[in-house]
Parts: structure tokens; C-alpha cells; sequence
């Protein structure tokens, strides 16, 4: 069901449906809804290359693997925010991280 989460995280932030996703890519709807409905555990090779295709992103990024294999452990939230932040400039990134770091601080603060 993480992929699905995933899938759907991915989605939301380029502002289209599953549904779409679905069109754009070729890719039968009722394979996704197996998979959110946990009937099915992963997609084929070519539905997960031409969904990953169509984010632009890798099919490993697309399973929360990194390159070594281990899971990236991204939530939903850090995993829009790292696609939202993509086209930031340098001096923007580091101002977001800034601000991560005092919100951070703030919070250990008040524990």
C-alpha cells in the first residue's frame, strides 16, 4: 500500500487524479485500485517505469528506495515537500532549511 501512497502523494502534487495518471500513462486503473485495495503488492517493470516516466522521477525513488536499497523512510508530508522544492534556487533551499532547523530547535524547546 506504500507505493499506492505513493503514487497518490505524487499525484496531488502535480494536480491531477489517479485517474489521469492512469490516461496519460496507459496504465489500467483497476491495477492501481488492486493495489490501494491491498489485492496486489507491487506493479509490473513496464507500469512502474512509464508511471515513474511520467513524474520524472526513478522507478527506485518511486518504490522509497535509494540507491543502496535501503527505504528513504520519506512520510507524505517531507515526500511533497521534496517535490515542491525541486526548482527552488540554492539561497531559497537554504532559507526552507533554515527554517526547518529553527522550527526544529523550537519544538525540542518546548519538550
Amino acid at each position: 500500500m506504500k507505493l499506492y501512497q505513493t503514487i497518490e502523494t505524487l499525484c496531488a502534487a502535480h494536480g491531477i487524479t489517479v485517474t489521469q495518471l492512469c490516461r496519460d500513462c496507459g496504465v489500467s486503473r483497476s491495477s492501481l485500485t488492486d493495489l490501494k485495495m491491498g489485492r496486489k503488492q507491487s506493479l509490473s517493470a513496464q507500469t512502474l517505469s512509464r508511471i515513474a516516466g511520467y513524474f520524472s522521477v526513478s522507478v527506485d525513488s518511486l518504490l522509497g528506495v535509494d540507491t543502496a536499497g535501503d527505504t528513504l523512510g520519506f512520510d507524505d508530508f517531507s515526500y511533497a515537500l521534496f517535490h515542491e522544492t525541486k526548482e527552488l534556487t540554492p539561497e531559497n533551499k537554504e532559507k526552507l532549511l533554515e527554517m526547518a532547523r529553527f522550527f526544529r530547535d523550537q519544538q525540542a524547546k518546548g519538550n
